[in-house]
């Protein structure tokens, strides 16, 4: 069961349109896993029109995100397809399949960005992996994370914002236990390790703002783990 969702801010930042393209990703993978947030992007999309317009002809009050979820919850909208970025980046050509290994895990509007020949996966640890993802962008970080079954991260601590949606397996960390759909922000300043469960490598969608610091011994011979936005 799903226990992590993007708030409310990032969800009517998603629906309009106005968030960046790496966040966008994330949270259209979490919606692909989640029900309930998929619905509501979906009434934020039908009702936005009427709120800009609205919102247009008069100063923004403090409480618009409030009004705009109250008349979501006074609508019953009808289940129709997601959102214009989940419909565009759903449809992928088949040539395009790659990642034998990914391919029942990756959501097929994220096979558009990967490369025709397979990922370059790095070790960040003998537990740990990560493979880049270029989505054209210049400001935050898009990859994938592999962590062995049983294996865990190396502690670090955050020096920006990062997103996480579980692909597969699941992890745990000082917090709780994260399982496939489940949408996680760190914050600046925040300090973890996740561990992969003993049963399953855990796969996760992986959303950095800027770079991680690694606490601990292993942080004298590599402090800060590569950033690179593309």
């Amino acid at each position: 069961m799903i226990g992590r969702h993007p708030d409310s801010a990032l969800l009517v930042e998603y629906a309009s349109g106005s968030l960046e393209l790496a966040p966008s990703i994330a949270i259209t993978t979490h919606i692909q896993f989640c029900d309930q947030c998929r619905r509501t992007v979906e009434s934020l999309q039908a009702v936005g029109g009427e709120m800009l317009e609205e919102a247009a002809s008069a100063p923004v009050s403090d409480n618009l995100l409030d009004n705009v979820f109250a008349r979501i919850d006074s609508d019953s909208p009808d289940e129709q397809s997601l959102s214009n970025v989940q419909h565009e980046a759903g449809k992928v050509d088949s040539e395009n399949e790659v990642l034998s290994e990914l391919a029942s895990t990756v959501p097929a509007y994220i096979r558009k960005f990967l490369p025709a020949e397979p990922l370059k996966w790095r070790f960040l640890s003998p537990s740990l992996k990560t493979a880049t993802i270029s989505v054209g962008e210049d400001v935050n970080e898009l990859s994938f994370l592999k962590i062995k079954a049983g294996g865990k991260a190396p502690v670090h601590t955050h020096k920006g914002t990062e997103i996480t949606v579980v692909l597969k397996g699941c992890f745990s960390d000082e917090e709780d236990l994260y399982q496939p759909g489940d949408f996680i922000v760190r914050h600046a300043g925040e300090t973890h390790q996740p561990i992969a469960a003993q049963n399953e490598e855990c796969i996760c969608l992986s959303v950095l703002s800027a770079p991680i610091q690694l606490t601990g011994i292993k942080s004298m011979l590599n402090p800060f783990l590569s950033f690179a936005p593309s």
